[in-house]
């Protein structure tokens, strides 16, 4: 099991961790791809094999957001990239390992309930007279006053 902490602030595209799978063998035989299992953190993050050091890269394809959801659990699945088919039948040539992501929750702005506001006011209007009023509200957990 891989227990990675990510902050909700990570860019998309971004590394948000490493793993790796040890393969015994020598040369293309102990070359690795790695790949999500379908299933809890299939559509928001990917991974790709650094060729040098054959860890998994996992990176990030859609925004994280700790208010929404804190963690995401998947399996990722180590396989040979180059299978010599006179071992075939002594296979599989794959393994599997968890990989926990949890989700750090990071300080956001307040956000406005609207993307624009239009007000009028006549131009004897006295000073110090309200015209009207905006709103915004702060989408952190414990939210503080905006």
């Amino acid at each position: 099991i891989f227990h990675l902490k990510v902050p909700e602030s990570s860019p998309i595209g971004s590394a948000i961790g490493r793993i790796r799978a040890v393969d015994p063998d020598s040369g293309q035989n102990a070359e690795i791809e790695y790949n999500i299992v379908p299933g809890d953190g299939g559509n928001l993050f990917d991974i790709v094999t650094d060729e040098d050091t054959q860890e998994g890269v996992i990176k990030l394809k859609k925004p994280l957001d700790f208010e929404t959801k804190k963690a995401y659990t998947f399996k990722v699945e180590a396989s040979n990239l180059h299978l010599d088919h006179r071992f075939h039948s002594a296979g599989p040539f794959k393994d599997t390992a968890t990989v926990k992501i949890s989700v750090l929750d990071v300080d956001e702005p307040p956000v406005f309930s609207k993307p624009l506001y239009t007000m009028e006011v006549f131009e004897d209007t006295p000073v110090g007279t309200i015209i009207g009023a905006v709103t915004a509200q702060d989408l952190d957990v414990g939210s503080s006053a905006v």
